[in-house]
């Protein structure tokens, strides 16, 4: 991250307190001082319903890490709480676990019984009030210690503006939002098959040989020499902070319409081949800065075109949404959680975000909406286009439920 590609550092975070939460699971003393917590009967209980509870535990675990990791990422308590409870919630599948492997010996001739399988997991987490209560805490512990270390310093600074006709200028947030699901959507499909390119398996038979040829140590430097590259055009797409996202919030309109989408389509093209080579980073930033860009340049071509009606149309001067529409803050925030919910499927988690890091309450109806037709829009671009390879992308958080119980006994 320090050297700029093109990634960010919340999923890092994320991450840290994800393997956190991992060694906790492991620790065996912490599973014995774990059960003061739950019942007394833990022994009493069946092997399906202990490894069950073992399942329940361990995932609320993993849960509270990646809402830790959210908030210390962003300093948004709020954000890593929906976090867990949107996006983890919806990986923690349901797992298949083999109960009971019996042998019988008769005759010198060996049987096994049939293995028993119980499916185990996939509860939701919200369903207890116990688990709210655990993640909330665990998410307000990491703020509060990120601003005792860090200070309180927000993420994302926002400029001052005011929505001019809200009502009257929801139809274009929700234009924004289905762009902005497609975005995520076209997003998604270049970093799968990025992906596909760096494991050999896509491309001309030339190319496939190549990369399946390449170490995977190698990969990364050749992710960095792509973003490098194209840094020399454009430099906004390597990631130093959030100056230029905050640039565009601060309504410093530095960046030409034309610029706007040229690095819209560089970041694009530099966050999918750093995220799928194998590069250290989240995605979070990146989609937050994909986001603000096309609000960016969005609000542009609308400001833009209402001019060139009033010209050739003086008589409509006086109907309000051609009198002028909200300033750039505002369509490049709505824009910024918009991609964000598309691409995780999370609209109450980016929306909170950008309340969170703007502290601005007049944006969250706009952003609500917008996120909820940017979510919508990115799964039916998806199924259009047919990518059934979800589990493979590079950015969704499949991996979460991974972990594979074996060794689950008395103890558990």
């Amino acid at each position: 991250l320090g050297t700029g590609n093109s990634l960010g550092p919340e999923g890092p975070s994320v991450e840290a307190g994800m393997s956190l939460s991992r060694l906790l699971m492991n620790n065996k003393i912490f599973g014995k001082v774990s059960r003061v917590f739950g019942t007394l009967e833990d022994m009493e209980l069946s092997e399906m319903q202990r490894v069950n509870r073992k399942v329940a535990r361990d995932r609320l675990l993993l849960a509270c890490g990646a809402a830790a990791g959210v908030s210390a990422g962003f300093n948004a308590p709020l954000s890593g709480v929906f976090f867990a409870l949107e996006i983890v919630q919806n990986s923690l599948v349901p797992i298949d676990f083999p109960l009971k492997q019996a042998a019988n010996t008769n005759s010198n001739i060996e049987q096994k019984s049939e293995i028993q399988v119980a499916t185990v997991g996939g509860e939701a987490l919200a369903l207890q009030q116990i688990n709210i209560s655990a993640i909330l805490l665990a998410s307000v512990v990491s703020a509060l210690t990120i601003q005792l270390l860090l200070g309180n310093e927000l993420a994302l600074r926002l400029g001052s503006f005011d929505f001019k006709n809200p009502l009257i200028e929801l139809p274009l947030y929700l234009l924004l939002g289905a762009l902005a699901g497609v975005t995520a959507a076209i997003f998604s499909g270049v970093a799968q098959l990025s992906k596909s390119t760096f494991d050999g398996e896509e491309g001309p038979e030339i190319v496939r040989d190549v990369f399946k040829g390449i170490p995977k140590y190698a990969k990364p430097v050749i992710a960095s020499l792509f973003c490098g590259i194209v840094s020399l055009f454009v430099p906004q797409v390597l990631f130093f902070g959030y100056e230029t996202l905050n640039g565009l919030f601060l309504n410093s309109n530095i960046f030409s319409t034309e610029y706007l989408f040229v690095l819209l389509a560089a970041k694009l093209m530099t966050t999918a081949v750093s995220a799928s080579s194998g590069l250290v980073g989240g995605t979070f930033a990146p989609s937050l800065f994909l986001g603000g860009v096309l609000g960016a340049g969005f609000h542009n071509v609308v400001a833009d075109s209402l001019q060139v009606l009033v010209e050739q149309h003086p008589e409509l001067s006086a109907y309000p949404i051609v009198q002028g529409i909200s300033g750039l803050p505002a369509f490049a925030m709505v824009g910024a959680a918009s991609v964000l919910a598309a691409l995780f499927r999370a609209p109450l988690t980016a929306s909170l975000l950008l309340f969170e890091c703007t502290r601005n309450y007049d944006v969250i109806l706009p952003l609500m909406a917008s996120a909820g037709v940017a979510s919508l829009t990115g799964d039916i671009v998806e199924k259009w286009l047919d990518e059934d390879q979800r589990d493979k992308d590079p950015v969704s958080w499949g991996d979460l439920a991974t972990r594979l119980y074996e060794d689950v006994d008395d103890d558990a």
